[in-house]
């Protein structure tokens, strides 16, 4: 059984699925927002991860109206930001625990 790590689509397929054109996908992956498998291949092949990463940054720059590198930079603060809450929960529970 594959797991979701193992499917991967090309790049006409993630085009399509979210909505942008080719050139757009080259504009995200030159600003490092998502990387392709092999970036040297002639067909680039994304899994489902990088798919949902793709469409996250389709809509910001569709509802924010940002360029590339605006939602290049929005998404790093947001994973940031997600990193802290993370964080900041850990040592919530460590100093529930040492009170106890």
């Amino acid at each position: 059984m594959a797991s979701q790590m193992d499917v991967t689509v090309c790049t006409a397929e993630l085009c399509q699925r979210v909505s942008i054109t080719e050139q757009e996908l080259v504009e995200i992956v030159s600003h490092g927002i998502v990387r392709p498998q092999d970036v040297q291949a002639d067909e680039w092949q994304f899994d489902e991860v990088l798919v949902v990463q793709v469409a996250r940054a389709v809509r910001l720059r569709r509802d924010l109206e940002i360029d590339w590198g605006g939602v290049a930079l929005a998404l790093e603060l947001l994973e940031e930001v997600h990193g802290l809450r993370e964080e900041n929960a850990a040592l919530r529970r460590r100093l529930a625990r040492l009170a106890e």
